[in-house]
């Protein structure tokens, strides 16, 4: 096989000196390799699996471990820290936990290194941050067949600006006369083009992603939301 681009989203030890290392690949989507030796003091490539870098990997075998040939750095990491670094680890686990090995989401290697460039440029800032976070969650939920529609209700008129909805996945936004639980029509249309107007609509739609994801976790914490507590919320 041909070199193939990729990313680490995590890795544990095998063995002795041995990685299993789940990766994001354009043409596997989420993907599982053993990478034979790598700890070992003298290893080529020593340290080069990890989070965010780049990388190009040859692999070879057909069951659920395939073993890494080859593996080189394919550019430099984009540089993040602080929040944007911790928004990088919440898409690596949303990744991790909600693909399954072996499906190739066509679109989500583009849209997972587009958003690793974007938080790398983005002012260290929730109002920055977050946009990039709810656009690869609706482009993850879109690649698993779970999509939102938030442009029109579930009676399938268009969402009003100035309208409170209840959002149901099931059934998608339904008109309500009250606030308690409710989302602005603005906050969805909002969400829809991935730009928020202020603050208000930035915390209706990490709310409302937040109950969608959870959703889908059935159950399953994700530990990357801990690291913003002390700093505010993000995810």
């Amino acid at each position: 096989m041909d070199l193939q681009p990729a990313y680490v989203l995590h890795t544990r030890r095998y063995g002795e000196s041995s990685l299993i290392a789940e990766l994001i690949t354009p043409t596997e989507g989420r993907h599982a390799v053993l990478a034979k030796g790598v700890l070992s003091r003298k290893a080529p490539g020593k340290g080069v699996l990890q989070p965010f870098q780049p990388l190009l990997m040859r692999w070879r075998g057909r069951g659920e471990l395939p073993v890494v040939t080859e593996c080189e750095p394919a550019g430099i990491p984009p540089k993040m820290a602080g929040r944007a670094l911790y928004c990088g680890f919440y898409i690596n686990e949303l990744v991790l936990h909600l693909c399954a090995r072996g499906d190739p989401h066509s679109t989500l290697f583009p849209a997972y290194v587009a958003s690793l460039s974007e938080l790398s440029q983005a002012d260290n800032d929730n109002r920055c941050l977050e946009p990039v976070l709810r656009r690869f969650e609706l482009q993850l939920l879109e690649e698993l067949g779970s999509g939102l529609q938030l442009g029109r209700d579930a009676q399938g008129q268009p969402v009003e600006a100035d309208r409170r909805y209840h959002y149901r996945q099931d059934t998608g936004a339904m008109p309500s006369e009250g606030s308690e639980g409710s989302y602005a029509g603005a906050t969805l249309l909002a969400l829809a083009r991935g730009r928020f107007d202020d603050d208000t609509q930035r915390r209706e739609a990490r709310h409302l992603m937040r109950q969608v994801i959870d959703s889908h976790l059935g159950g399953h914490r994700l530990k990357s939301r801990d690291l913003f507590r002390p700093s505010g919320k993000t995810t």
